[in-house]
């Protein structure tokens, strides 16, 4: 209760207390301020506390109150103009104002405080389940980081293996069939881990984008090669339709890759064997526009609205022909929103097709045209290369791809002796388990990093992980690496980074 008339002060907390209210007088709003916060239920305020000073701190405190709290306030006043400016006025910002007119009624008093702390107590019980729910994200969030991580590490020597099985020359012609099985499940169990740990990283806002000027259409080119295994497994006929001009936008290319990766997966997962599949892209006011049309079972009408929601699918069957989790989409939408774009889906009804349409806003410049350098990996000398990896099927199948490649392999087991074997034979690329036992591939990272030899700032650094977390790349950056690697690496992607060294 804030009033600086003592008597009103005393009766009105008389009210108060003799109704269970736990209730105490301020003579101004500066001696309320320290206890407007959490345990503060209401505030009681009479017009001649605005005229002593306080009110612009009491303003400010009600601002920085946390998105839940919305302090109830009991102004009191003689003329209902006075408690319409009050309210208006004085505190705009206010959602939970009750205004009181002169002469007061106890009982109005006591009721008005009664409902105000009712309201309050549901604040608090939605601050509590708040709480309850980032807990819970946070537990969610580890459970996946881990799950992903203990995939992950199986994962890079079944991918290392597969990629080496290229090389071999087998006769039996069902060699090449059967290692094609196992890079298809490979990647598709890839793609399912990045893909839950992505939908994560949307959720809790922790999606950064590394934007940069490309074009559209040669992303759209690049995708569709890289779905070719899920879609000529199935006989699908895919067309691609480019807009004549450059789309110059300004996105994240890995992001890009993932949203048209997606979609097109998404088309042929719900496409007949024989089906079409037409990808296609248009300059269409100041967007660039791609479109993914199929053939194919179609969106049942009352799905159309939440078939972007997480885990929504429209094959219920015990079956699961279409498999997957119900991510991909949900991260399409957010991954293009975050691109400062929309997307949408077409569907004239059960097996008559679909079409998912996403817009990006038109970069003002074209994007410089790539030369030959950064279209293919130059021609490089044969490199030292340190791998330090404690999983032995790893290790040794990641130094069977880089000697496959010409480079000359040294390997460690574990933190300190990737310490020790680096500074003896100072290699040009050391390979880096981050996840090593006796210390840590950052600590290895960064002891290397501060030692007196030039060679110290000049090796290439590269952090090897089955962690995917938000942050996790930033910690590797700051602790002297210089590129950050997820299990399973993609060869050709290790292959660049080596031949760039």
């Amino acid at each position: 209760m804030v009033s600086p008339n003592d008597a009103d002060s005393v009766l009105a907390v008389g009210f108060l207390v003799a109704e269970g209210v736990d209730a105490f007088a301020c003579a101004s709003l500066e001696e309320a301020l320290p206890l407007v916060g959490p345990g503060l239920g209401c505030l009681v305020a009479v017009e001649e506390a605005f005229l002593v000073g306080g009110l612009e701190q009491l303003d400010a405190a009600l601002r920085a109150q946390p998105a839940w709290s919305d302090l109830p306030l009991v102004l009191i006043a003689t003329h209902d103009s006075s408690l319409a400016a009050m309210a208006e006025n004085v505190f705009p910002q206010a959602g939970n104002v009750t205004a009181l007119q002169r002469p007061l009624h106890p009982v109005s008093l006591v009721s008005a405080v009664s409902v105000a702390l009712r309201a309050r107590r549901r604040q608090y019980e939605v601050r509590d389940l708040l709480e309850e729910r980032t807990r819970a994200l946070k537990h969610r969030d580890e459970f996946l980081a881990m799950l992903a991580h203990e995939l992950r590490n199986p994962l890079a020597p079944i991918r290392n293996a597969v990629y080496l099985m290229q090389a071999m020359q087998v006769p039996d012609p069902n060699f090449a069939k059967y290692r094609g099985m196992i890079e298809k499940q490979t990647r598709h169990i890839t793609r399912l881990v990045d893909d839950l740990l992505d939908a994560s990283r949307l959720e809790l806002g922790k999606m950064d984008l590394r934007r940069q000027a490309i074009d559209l259409n040669p992303m759209v080119v690049s995708a569709v090669e890289s779905c070719m295994a899920v879609t000529s497994v199935r006989g699908h006929r895919v067309e691609t339709r480019l807009a004549p001009r450059a789309l110059p936008i300004d996105a994240d290319p890995v992001r890009i890759e993932q949203i048209l990766g997606n979609l097109i997966t998404n088309a042929a997962k719900y496409t007949a064997d024989g089906g079409s599949i037409v990808i296609e892209t248009a300059r269409e006011g100041g967007f660039a526009v791609v479109r993914v049309r199929d053939d194919g079972q179609g969106i049942r009408p009352e799905l159309l609205d939440s078939v972007f929601e997480l885990f929504v699918q429209d094959d219920r069957s015990l079956a699961r022909t279409a498999g997957g989790l119900g991510i991909g989409l949900t991260l399409v939408k957010r991954l293009v929103e975050l691109h400062g774009g929309r997307i949408h889906a077409q569907s004239p009804g059960p097996g008559l097709g679909s079409t998912f349409e996403a817009c990006f806003p038109l970069r003002e410049q074209e994007p410089p045209a790539p030369g030959a350098a950064a279209e293919r990996a130059q021609a490089s000398s044969p490199r030292k290369v340190l791998i330090v990896e404690d999983g032995v099927e790893t290790r040794e199948s990641l130094g069977l791809l880089v000697g496959l490649w010409g480079h000359r392999v040294t390997y460690a087991s574990d933190g300190p002796a990737g310490l020790a074997v680096a500074l003896e034979t100072r290699p040009d690329v050391a390979l880096v388990d981050i996840g090593l036992p006796r210390l840590d591939g950052y600590e290895v990272a960064r002891r290397i990093r501060s030692g007196p030899l030039p060679w110290s700032r000049r090796v290439k650094l590269v952090a090897l992980t089955g962690y995917g977390r938000a942050g996790d790349r930033d910690r590797a950056l700051e602790a002297g690496f210089d590129d950050h690697l997820l299990k399973p690496v993609d060869p050709d992607v290790l292959e660049k980074i080596l031949a760039h060294a």
